[in-house]
């Protein structure tokens, strides 16, 4: 699964079912692959805290370039950069000029096909046909957005989440997120435990997400069910009763 990552002893990464947790030793800073450029083209390290990366934009005369605002527009906002961090090496993060690149290549591909056989194949053909092959989700990224919208969520001015005091002593795993707040990682935890021991269900794990939209997110294709918390959703019975009905559903 992309963007995800364990974090924590291997040989504990079923055991989010334990309510004690314990500080643990710090994890090591997670490797940037900085796919689109992004930072080396502001000139920055990937560990640039939003003040650094706003003095480079401005430095580089960044608000008359087109390019430049879409990477400070990404950068600065915490969950669009943790899904950029997270970008395995050879991939690519879907901004404004990737989807307009992907449009027109659909575009091209579907006129090709249309002259070539007589079709009436259209871009959302090619793009639905791209989607099954590669089991990506493109039209559901389309839909709902390139995120242009210059976005500071508004954190103290820090660097990106990489060391933090404290983790779990078991395993936990991140969803395209750096996110390490045991806190409220131990509040969904305690939640999802007691919730869904009452629906029959004793094996679980938690973890942090970084995808927009969505508070929480459950995925089943592993050896058990993973309950992931959006990083800066915070934990009500309500989402906790919600997440534990989803996850045994």
């Amino acid at each position: 699964m992309e963007g995800l990552q364990l974090v924590g002893p291997p040989e504990h990464a079923i055991l989010s079912t334990s309510t004690a947790l314990v500080p643990a030793p710090p994890r090591p800073a997670p490797v940037v692959h900085d796919v689109g450029g992004y930072y080396a083209k502001l000139g920055v390290p990937p560990t640039a805290t939003r003040r650094e990366l706003r003095e480079a934009y401005q430095a580089l005369d960044g608000q008359n370039s087109v390019e430049l605002t879409r990477i400070i527009k990404t950068l600065i906002n915490t969950e669009a950069r943790a899904v950029y961090d997270a970008k395995p090496p050879g991939s690519t993060y879907f901004d404004a000029a990737a989807v307009e690149t992907l449009m027109h290549q659909a575009a091209a591909q579907a006129a090709r096909q249309n002259a070539e056989h007589g079709t009436e194949t259209t871009v959302r053909d090619i793009l639905e046909t791209l989607a099954e092959r590669t089991g990506k989700p493109i039209l559901g990224f389309l839909a709902s957005g390139s995120g242009e919208g210059f976005d500071d969520d508004g954190e103290r001015d820090r660097h990106p989440s990489s060391n933090p005091s404290e983790a779990p002593a078991y395993s936990y795993l991140l969803l395209s997120s750096t996110c390490d707040d045991v806190d409220r990682l131990t509040q969904w935890q305690h939640g999802l435990a007691r919730a869904l021991a009452d629906l029959g269900c004793p094996r679980f794990t938690v973890g942090f997400h970084g995808l927009s939209g969505r508070p929480f997110l459950v995925v089943k294709n592993l050896d058990t069910p993973v309950v992931f918390l959006h990083e800066s959703q915070p934990v009500t019975e309500e989402l906790i009763a919600a997440a534990a009905i989803a996850a045994v559903s």
